[in-house]
């Protein structure tokens, strides 16, 4: 359902005539901005973690093989380049009673030398029907403390791709602890269950080894596997520098789908002209939030009924509405033009009052929510929201982003 509804999403972007490009993106349909959706400028470091005991078949092995390759496709850059650092790279690893380093994170420095590569490593089965998840997760855990947390590329996101067809839940051979370990140190799991005659629980299993909606099973078809992972893989290239929250489907739900926007509340009483400016510090675009939607209205709320950063009732804060030139306009990033209010709207009654004198806006509570107050930009201050571009594969975020870890 979630995969359907990123796709209807992208759907009526493009029908609306939305698109993004780098980080000139403009809102000119009024809707949040999507996250990346571009793999071709991926910038992962991925471990593809690869059962390869008899239970998976030769058959399953071939499948899995042109799997892999068909999710990152013949114009993803694999490897490393010092010119471009817009590249993924791709390290392989097999398991069975024990796991096998088939290719660190720096031996695949083109789309061939994958193809070539991983169809080599997987081109038969182990002589075992033993198959132990935890040792390839413990593997892959190694490659990356070795390969990827302290190099130049500390900073970019880590994904693990497993593909089993058994899954031991039972200690000592339980892989949980070694999943939740990877997850605390921001790396994602994707799953996906070759379902086999009499599998029992496989899926079930491995949902609970992947991260938040990231576990697929194959028995819909290799087409839709290659698309989900793909879209794993998109969704987890989407991410917000240290102290913003990713905005996403709803508040509550991890799994829900990211958007392309990163919010920040900050809980340092200002004037709203003054947090305006605040805001344009705070990261590269930023501005003053948005609240396009009901729900855009109700994630901000969700996270200052969080306590975020001290955030206590009764709530207030400013958001980006304000007065411009005889009309209510939403601020914008430094050198894009304002957008005009449109459909929804959240004003408490008897609001907007005499813009001339109060020309900004905030969510003050309204019994157990919020409602849009328009207030002097000199003359009341609260707590205050920014908002920011999410780093993904059509805005690279450079290592300023490691710096702020």
């Amino acid at each position: 359902m979630k995969i359907v509804e990123m796709k209807l999403h992208t759907i009526l972007l493009t029908l609306l005539g939305v698109f993004t490009c780098s980080a000139d993106y403009s809102p000119l349909s009024y809707v949040d901005r999507p996250c990346g959706t571009d793999l071709s400028n991926l910038w992962l470091d991925v471990i593809a973690v690869v059962d390869n005991s008899r239970g998976m078949t030769n058959k399953g092995l071939s499948y899995v093989a042109s799997s892999i390759l068909s999710v990152f496709g013949e114009n993803t850059r694999i490897g490393s380049n010092a010119f471009e650092p817009r590249t993924t790279r791709l390290g392989l690893v097999t398991y069975n009673s024990v796991a096998t380093q088939k290719a660190d994170l720096n031996q695949y420095q083109s789309i061939e030398d994958a193809h070539n590569g991983i169809f080599g490593a997987l081109s038969t089965t182990a002589d075992t029907t033993e198959s132990y998840l935890f040792t390839g997760l413990e593997l892959a855990e190694k490659m990356f403390n070795d390969q990827s947390f302290n190099s130049t590329r500390a900073y970019y996101k880590r994904v693990v791709i497993v593909y089993a067809s058994e899954y031991n839940r039972y200690a000592p051979f339980d892989a949980r602890p070694i999943a939740e370990r990877l997850k605390l140190t921001d790396v994602h799991i994707i799953t996906v269950a070759y379902e086999q005659p009499g599998s029992v629980g496989l899926l079930n299993g491995l949902s609970q080894i992947a991260s938040p909606g990231f576990s697929f099973s194959s028995e819909y078809g290799a087409g839709n596997i290659v698309e989900e992972v793909q879209n794993a893989l998109l969704q987890s290239n989407c991410f917000c520098p240290r102290d913003w929250i990713q905005y996403r489907g709803s508040y509550s739900d991890p799994a829900s789908i990211r958007y392309g926007v990163c919010l920040q509340p900050v809980n340092v009483p200002k004037v709203w002209a003054a947090a305006k400016i605040e805001c344009t510090h705070r990261w590269n675009d930023s501005h003053l939030a948005t609240e396009f939607n009901q729900a855009k209205h109700e994630f901000i709320l969700s996270a200052a009924q969080g306590g975020y950063l001290g955030f206590k009732q009764p709530y207030q804060y400013h958001i980006g509405l304000n007065f411009v030139n005889g009309a209510w306009v939403w601020d914008q990033p430094a050198g894009q033009p304002p957008v005009n209010l449109q459909s929804w709207s959240n004003w408490q009654t008897g609001f907007p009052s005499s813009p001339s004198s109060q020309s900004g806006v905030s969510n003050i509570q309204s019994g157990v929510t919020t409602k849009w107050n328009n207030v002097g930009t000199f003359t009341t201050p609260a707590s205050y929201i920014c908002e920011t571009y999410s780093c993904d594969t059509d805005n690279y975020c450079d290592s300023r982003y490691m710096k702020t870890k």
